[in-house]
């Protein structure tokens, strides 16, 4: 069994790791659970650094922490922390309902959600919950974020099937483009002339059904096709 399939609460304790910006709440927290026989509050703190070390270097099994919008420095911050410690679980205490936040919690692989109003029974039931592997999040605020979800992967599937119209050497020129080629330099480095040059662009544009560069480049980028000679070919 390897330790991320190992029970976090082995021993029926589970070791918490408690971040947020404000001391009140740090505070506040910490004197919530560390009565609780079934917590260990290993840190409480206001400071990003401290958090990092503890859940790092100690064992921990739950990071309580703070989030809040727009939420983009998540997936990193979350990720570099599970790959230190492939044990944590970690478990949001935000007032926030912005679907986007939400959805950016879950693609960076926080399980738990909580609202500060909750109750500490239902506080600890999330991260005992978590710790078990499971998923927390209210019913209330899953549609949004499923809706979300949904339009954000109907959009791609629809620009990918755009981009699939692009003729291997329209993809190359896309390609160019968002490289931020000049036409002069795009016929260089694709040994074309000038003009065939600008009719790859005219074709592409009219295909994709965008007015602009920036536009067509805009879509590439939204399909997640990277800015390199074999990252503009069909997927």
């Amino acid at each position: 069994m390897s330790a991320a399939e190992q029970p976090r609460d082995r021993d029926g304790v589970l070791r918490v790791v408690i971040a947020h910006p404000m001391r009140t709440w740090v505070d506040g927290l910490e004197s919530l659970l560390s009565p609780r026989p079934d917590i260990e509050v290993v840190l409480a703190h206001t400071k990003p650094a401290w958090v990092h070390n503890a859940v790092t270097n100690g064992s921990v099994d739950i990071l309580l922490t703070h989030v809040a919008p727009p939420g983009h420095d998540l997936k990193a911050t979350v990720a570099g922390l599970v790959t230190r410690n492939d044990r944590l679980g970690v478990v949001a205490l935000t007032d926030s309902r912005d679907p986007e936040l939400l959805t950016a919690a879950m693609s960076a692989g926080v399980r738990g959600w909580v609202e500060p109003t909750t109750s500490p029974d239902h506080l600890v039931r999330v991260l005992h919950g978590v710790a078990r592997g499971e998923t927390w999040y209210p019913p209330a605020l899953l549609t949004p974020v499923i809706e979300s979800l949904l339009e954000d992967r109907e959009s791609r599937d629809r620009t990918q099937a755009e981009l699939a119209t692009l003729s291997a050497r329209e993809l190359e020129v896309l390609g160019c483009l968002a490289r931020g080629m000049s036409r002069p330099e795009i016929a260089v480095e694709l040994t074309l002339s000038p003009h065939t040059v600008r009719t790859h662009i005219n074709n592409l544009l009219h295909k994709l059904d965008v007015h602009s560069v920036l536009a067509a480049v805009a879509i590439a980028r939204q399909a997640g096709v990277l800015e390199s000679d074999e990252g503009f070919r069909r997927a």
